[in-house]
């Protein structure tokens, strides 16, 4: 066992020090070798925190790794290697992953006409209920993410409609709207992004990409585009927090995941896409993460963790969401909606 661990320190050290940079395929060799060797997650943290890779480290390669056991560390530092690599060729070969064959054609499309009945009555199944979200804004000008400010609100769901309420700023009480405070704001996961993907109206096309595994469970993943003419997918940009805002509709593209045990959808990534050349946006992104939560006495799958990302050319803005404290809305309670 020792010599083992040995070997795992050893070539992860190598990738580390490379002058000419490291593949991909090193790097998910070095670092599932020393998961198996049991290294801890602050070390091999520190070794890729020294890592320069000349290929594209993609999203599927760090969900892989994650199932494979990287820890929290070892997972912010594959981000950030994600992040400045994004840019970069694809990594050829890809790391190879033990799944089974792609399933076939009709299965296929079963596996679609499952997720597009789960997406279309989502929202109508979901109970009437409120939850905290904390907002972690981050900027960048092209080097590492700087952490703006951190937001918690309480999200109140009710009639099929969400309502934001900013409660802190930093730590401290505020009276700012959640609009108020300025900077990058993102909405609607409880429904809006599953129906913008699988209404019929969208006409959107949909082609199986690949096996993965996320979070400890393989998963079907589908990629898919709609066409301008046909998109919903929202860009808003206001020069001043009480300001006329600039807004477009796009393309929209990305991927779905789709839980191979239960048939459900656990991840969406959607990007705009035919951005016109003049708006202040280059791109934007946002990734939903979906799990299993209580409210009252059942359980539904709801959002666990957002990520939105805009890049407006010299900035660049990163916001990470988490829900968490779900409860049930009780009866007497009131709301009113801005």
């Amino acid at each position: 066992m020792r010599s083992w661990k040995i070997a795992a320190l050893c070539t992860l050290a190598a990738a580390a020090g490379a002058q000419s940079g490291s593949t991909v395929a090193e790097t998910v060799t070095a670092v599932t070798g020393a998961l198996q060797t049991g290294q801890s997650d602050a070390a091999i943290a520190r070794s890729l925190h020294k890592l320069r890779l000349t290929e594209r480290l993609e999203d599927r390669i760090v969900e892989e790794l994650q199932s494979a056991g990287a820890g929290p560390k070892t997972l912010a530092e594959l981000q950030r290697l994600h992040d400045a690599t994004l840019r970069l060729a694809p990594p050829d070969p890809a790391p190879a992953f033990h799944h089974g064959p792609p399933p076939s054609a009709a299965e296929q499309r079963g596996l679609i006409a499952a997720a597009r009945a789960m997406a279309l009555e989502y929202a109508q199944s979901l109970p009437d209920f409120i939850c905290q979200e904390t907002v972690r804004r981050y900027e960048s000008n092209g080097g590492a993410w700087d952490l703006k400010d951190t937001l918690e609100l309480r999200l109140t769901y009710f009639d099929r409609r969400e309502d934001y309420r900013l409660i802190a700023r930093n730590g401290r009480a505020t009276s700012l709207s959640y609009r108020e405070t300025g900077g990058a704001v993102t909405e609607g996961e409880f429904g809006t992004t599953l129906l913008s993907i699988f209404a019929p109206d969208s006409e959107t096309d949909f082609h199986w990409d690949h096996w993965t595994t996320l979070r400890h469970s393989e998963a079907h993943v589908f990629r898919f585009r709609i066409a301008l003419e046909r998109s919903t997918y929202r860009i808003a940009v206001g020069r001043s927090v009480r300001g006329p805002v600039e807004e477009v509709i796009t393309g929209q593209r990305g991927l779905v995941y789709v839980d191979a045990a239960s048939g459900r959808i656990v991840r969406v990534i959607a990007e705009s896409e035919a951005i016109p050349p003049d708006f202040p946006v280059r791109s934007s992104s946002r990734t939903v993460d979906y799990g299993f939560a209580r409210v009252g006495d059942r359980t539904y799958l709801l959002p666990l963790r957002a990520e939105a990302r805009i890049d407006a050319g010299r900035l660049q803005t990163r916001n990470v969401v988490e829900f968490h404290d779900y409860r049930k809305f009780e009866g007497q309670s009131t709301i009113t909606f801005h």
